[in-house]
């Protein structure tokens, strides 16, 4: 008898907050989209994989194979993030299970000790019923990491102290959940110190109510002298009525793509509350992305007296198509909007389209022009070999039509990568190169509040626009030891003078020099800073299951701005668990 697994590489969150942020006529208008395609037959459960790239190689590597029909996955929706729904048949699920034991119900080795169990293969406590119905895992998480700029003149150590845990489950064939929570105290080296501090200075208008952001992981209050104290909290509940069809509400990240950036939905923002609804048919998967995103600025907005500070809300909506195509290529079209933010009460006028679900509408009706922030693209994979595939994506977020100051709105970008997997038909030794390129002035708006933003973070790639990126990673696994060495080489176009030559995606697209050549935007146009990042690390692979492990590392940046080298030497030791994406590599 054929079965059906499904598997999705999301990671999200709940939180305390999450009706707050959402509001009862999200809920009406979200049920209501869900009513709208609840269609067709049979049952399938979903989990979720971790939103973190190491980890998930060993299944990248296993798709990148060419399949027959048997397997259709559509890998752009797959590997980290909004890289969604696996459906694999005839069990071909099973090469996977080793890295999925939590959710595979591994049989016990009655001949192991259940202490070594614990430490190298299992979750730290397993709840299963007899009948195999419900299903629960419960393990903690942690971070403790130590480490010294070798560069910094001061000495100052640089450490992080995360503890926190998390609970998966599966009840029955068509339900699970996944709820997890981290408590934080960290300091960091120079440069993320500067842009932790720049976060506060973002909407210069309303600069008194500005919070420091961690790269990708929220707002964080002073700790002691120089460090940070910052709470995550996330989840997730899936359900699959349909065999064709999933539908999650969480608080969490979301990434599109096969690259390791997105220029179109990334993770490298905080959680952000959302509801998805994937449809998976054959060759083609559908999905419909609705989230609550915030500037972390009041933006007009009234806070009532004795109620904390209220931020302004912007609802989003996405899209996205993706088809596979014979057997080696697949194709993905995607439509993102920012809808207009709210108001000094921080209530939104919500629009029937705000949650129209068909792809490429909103776009036609509105254009790319528009108070509200439109911005469409498409993804591309094509399978060479069983071990090499090319990747790219197109993204689209205005188009000019004239000269003049229409070539402002000129504002598109576009990536090429390579994977190789098995490089030198080497086990485990795998390659990616990728190139970035994205023009000034894209993902902002006319409206500040409107740019493609949450958090006072990009929602695409870190850097934000008016740059280009070269990025190389070799990553080799032995056993349970690993080593990934990666190289990074950007060069972008920052402000000066207060100019805003289209480098900050928090700035308004209407605002550039009076001397700027219209006719000529180019590019890292600008004060043009080169960024060289390198790293180094090995590691031991503890438990796979909550992907502890053991890691040394050395990295070095610098960034390079008129003649000016500001250097940054790290070397860092950790012991962790390692279960998202974190970029400090910008």
């Amino acid at each position: 008898m054929n079965t059906m697994y499904q598997v999705s590489s999301n990671k999200y969150h709940v939180s305390s907050i999450w009706y707050q942020v959402f509001g009862i006529r999200f809920f009406r208008y979200s049920l209501l989209c869900i009513a709208c395609v609840l269609i067709l037959n049979s049952l399938s459960a979903q989990q979720n994989l971790p939103l973190n790239r190491e980890w998930g190689l060993k299944i990248e590597k296993e798709l990148s194979v060419v399949k027959t029909k048997e397997l259709f996955v559509h890998t752009n929706n797959y590997a980290e993030g909004w890289r969604d729904t696996i459906s694999l048949e005839n069990n071909t699920i099973t090469s996977f299970r080793p890295i999925l034991q939590p959710i595979s119900h591994p049989k016990k080795n009655k001949t192991e000790k259940l202490i070594i169990r614990k430490i190298k293969k299992e979750s730290l406590f397993i709840v299963q019923d007899t009948t195999d119905k419900f299903y629960m895992t419960i393990d903690p998480l942690f971070n403790f990491e130590f480490g010294k700029d070798l560069a910094d003149a001061t000495g100052e150590k640089v450490y992080k102290n995360t503890r926190g845990f998390i609970v998966r489950a599966s009840i029955g064939k068509n339900l699970a959940f996944e709820t997890s929570f981290y408590e934080n105290q960290a300091t960091y080296v120079q440069y993320l110190d500067d842009y932790i501090n720049s976060t506060n200075d973002l909407f210069p208008q309303t600069a008194n109510y500005q919070y420091d952001v961690i790269p990708g992981q929220g707002r964080a209050k002073k700790f002691k002298n120089n460090g940070y104290d910052y709470a995550m909290a996330s989840g997730y509940v899936s359900y699959s009525p349909f065999k064709i069809l999933n539908i999650q509400v969480g608080h969490g990240k979301h990434f599109v793509g096969d690259g390791y950036r997105s220029l179109l939905l990334s993770d490298n923002t905080f959680n952000y509350p959302f509801a998805r609804i994937t449809t998976t048919y054959k060759n083609f998967q559908y999905t419909n992305l609705f989230a609550s995103f915030m500037n972390l600025t009041n933006g007009g907005v009234k806070t009532p007296p004795n109620v904390e500070r209220l931020f302004q809300k912007k609802t989003a909506s996405f899209q996205m198509l993706s088809m596979n195509l014979f057997k080696r290529l697949q194709i993905g079209l995607f439509q993102g909007m920012i809808w207009e933010a709210a108001d000094t009460m921080n209530r939104q006028s919500l629009e029937f389209n705000t949650f129209n679900p068909i792809i490429g509408v909103n776009s036609a009706v509105y254009g790319l022009h528009n108070k509200n922030n439109v911005l469409v693209g498409a993804t591309l994979k094509l399978k060479i070999t069983n071990s090499i595939s090319l990747y790219g994506q197109y993204m689209l977020d205005d188009l000019a039509t004239k000269s003049g100051i229409a070539n402002i709105r000129k504002k598109y970008g576009y990536q090429i990568g390579l994977k190789y997997f098995d490089l030198f038909t080497i086990k485990n030794l795998h390659l990616q190169l990728e190139y970035n390129n994205v023009r000034p002035y894209s993902y902002s708006s006319e409206n500040t509040f409107q740019s493609y933003t949450h958090y006072n973070q990009a929602l695409a790639h870190p850097l934000g626009a008016n740059f280009y990126e070269a990025i190389g990673i070799i990553n080799y696994r032995y056993r349970d030891f690993f080593i990934q060495a990666k190289g990074n080489y950007a060069v972008k176009g920052n402000d000066s003078l207060n100019y805003n030559f289209g480098g900050n995606v928090f700035k308004s697209d209407n605002t550039f020099p009076s001397n700027q050549q219209l006719e000529n935007i180019q590019t890292t146009q600008g004060l043009k800073t080169t960024i060289i990042y390198q790293d180094i690390h090995v590691g031991y692979l503890v438990n796979p299951s909550t992907n502890f492990n053991i890691v040394v590392g050395l990295s070095n940046r610098s960034e390079i701005t008129e003649g000016v080298n500001k250097q940054t030497q790290f070397v860092y030791f950790g012991v962790r668990t390692s279960f998202a994406n974190f970029y400090y590599d910008f």
